[in-house]
């Protein structure tokens, strides 16, 4: 319930990303069993590296958006980390084709 109401209040956020991350979204929500931390995974199409410092930016608001839209004693600190699936996933699609070469040395082709 808690990673529903937290998602809703972060997803409108992300409209705001920076865009050259082109179109950014919220993969997954875990809550820590004590309520003290959220870590709030999220992945972006291009350049997934400008969403953090982006997110970061913007907890202070986000923080206090879910005191509003929360009833618990404390709130709950944010945490956001990049969602590393699509990277390991074209990395298995490369080694399952045999092509060894990192993605920087296939775009340069």
């Amino acid at each position: 319930m808690l990673a529903s109401v937290i998602r809703e209040i972060i997803a409108p956020v992300l409209r705001e990303a920076p865009q050259e991350c082109g179109i950014a979204t919220i993969t997954e929500v875990e809550v820590s069993s004590d309520y003290a931390f959220v870590t709030v995974t999220v992945s972006a199409l291009r350049h997934p590296e400008l969403l953090l410092p982006f997110l970061e930016r913007q907890c202070k608001r986000l923080q206090r958006d879910i005191g509003r839209g929360v009833s618990l004693a404390r709130v709950p600190t944010l945490r956001f980390r990049l969602d590393e699936r699509p990277e390991r996933g074209d990395r298995i699609d490369r080694l399952l084709r045999g092509d060894t070469a990192s993605p920087s040395d296939i775009e340069a082709r």
